[in-house]
């Protein structure tokens, strides 16, 4: 098949653009031609590159101008399949690797002040997003699209009037390749300190502060290391650690291209996320045997056997709860969780994942042909 694929950026360090890269390298390797719209984006093997100009500055005017500019684009070839991961109009197949915009702010706001609240209504960012969202939804004519968990789904369907036949899940793939050999030690806890590892760029989404603010009650009966891999705001997050007296115990990388090393020195991966559609992060640690503590509100915890292989937490913000977790945690046996993330991981291998894909693909495409006369 002719397969384009729409991203308006690219990031070294971002989980959607190493997913499009990725995707795009195993369509290859299968004999498909794929074309990659976006403003910026490596030269690669294989796949064919269109750049798309774009309005530069304003967020809100980035968004409109790309929508425009990769429509024109598109209109001056032929695909059999155009699949976007942004929320634009002119794609068969829409991913929605990053959520539900309106279900973001709404979970943002139960941790924010009320002036930040009111300031979010009032960015044009924001009600420009939303705007573009009801449309991609409800008026683009997109012929399917895909959520990466079942909570990803149920809120496009609460939100927005689309068809639930339309709206399917096909899980995240791993990038890792299980079974991955614990690292040295593992299994083995004793008494000496546990390695806390939190892997995600944008800290207030991701939970940092809520991590930090449940050291001190975690320390109270367990020593530990938080390693903190990925960008955010490290100033506030320090002051936040010097306040509590735990600023020893942070450990940063800033971002990393490739979080192995960390994942090997790890006991136990937490992400308290406020929202998240479904953490990669959370199914790269479980390759490599660890435990997980998240919340209800990432996706990846539909991988999560309570007591088995990790935990979730309700509310992030409920830090007696997260050390609680933590603590329970750090007592489960390491080999009996990496048994149990194996078996969970067999829906989340790239086989899989191009199978559901590729299946997609091909409906989309009969119904095309089925419209030629």
């Amino acid at each position: 098949m002719k397969i384009a694929l729409i991203r308006r950026r690219y990031s070294l360090y971002g989980g959607a653009e190493r997913y499009v890269m990725n995707l795009s390298r195993h369509l290859v390797q299968q004999g498909h031609e794929v074309h990659i719209f976006s403003h910026s984006w490596p030269d690669g093997p294989g796949h064919h590159l269109h750049p798309v100009p774009l309005l530069p500055g304003w967020g809100a005017w980035e968004l409109v101008s790309f929508n425009i500019a990769v429509k024109r684009l598109l209109r001056k070839n032929s695909f059999d399949v155009v699949q976007s991961f942004e929320k634009t109009t002119g794609q068969d197949v829409y991913r929605a690797g990053e959520g539900c915009h309106r279900e973001w702010l709404r979970q943002r706001q139960k941790y924010e002040p009320g002036h930040k609240t009111i300031g979010v209504k009032l960015n044009p960012f924001h009600w420009t997003t939303l705007v573009m969202e009801r449309r991609l939804f409800e008026k683009s004519g997109t012929r399917f699209f895909i959520a990466n968990s079942q909570r990803g789904r149920n809120e496009i369907l609460s939100h927005y009037q689309v068809a639930p036949e339309k709206v399917l899940v096909i899980y995240n793939p791993v990038s890792s390749n299980p079974p991955l050999p614990l690292r040295e030690g593992a299994g083995v806890m004793g008494n000496r300190e546990k390695n806390i590892l939190f892997v995600g760029s944008g800290f207030q989404r991701k939970g940092l502060y809520f991590l930090i603010q449940a050291l001190p009650l975690i320390l109270k009966e367990t020593e530990v290391r938080l390693l903190i891999v990925g960008h955010g705001n490290r100033k506030k997050a320090v002051r936040l650690a010097q306040g509590l007296g735990v600023e020893n115990r942070l450990t940063f990388t800033g971002p990393v291209p490739e979080a192995t090393p960390y994942y090997r020195k790890a006991d136990l991966f937490v992400l308290p996320s406020i929202y998240e559609p479904f953490s990669s992060a959370c199914l790269e640690a479980m390759a490599f045997g660890l435990p997980i503590i998240t919340t209800e509100m990432n996706g990846a915890s539909e991988d999560i056997i309570e007591g088995c292989n990790g935990f979730i937490v309700k509310d992030p913000s409920e830090t007696v709860s997260l050390a609680a977790a933590i603590s329970r945690t750090v007592n489960l046996n390491l080999e009996e969780v990496r048994e149990v993330n194996l078996k969970l991981l067999r829906q989340h291998t790239w086989d899989r994942h191009l199978e559901g894909l590729l299946g997609l693909y091909r409906e989309v495409l009969r119904g095309k042909t089925e419209l030629i006369p």
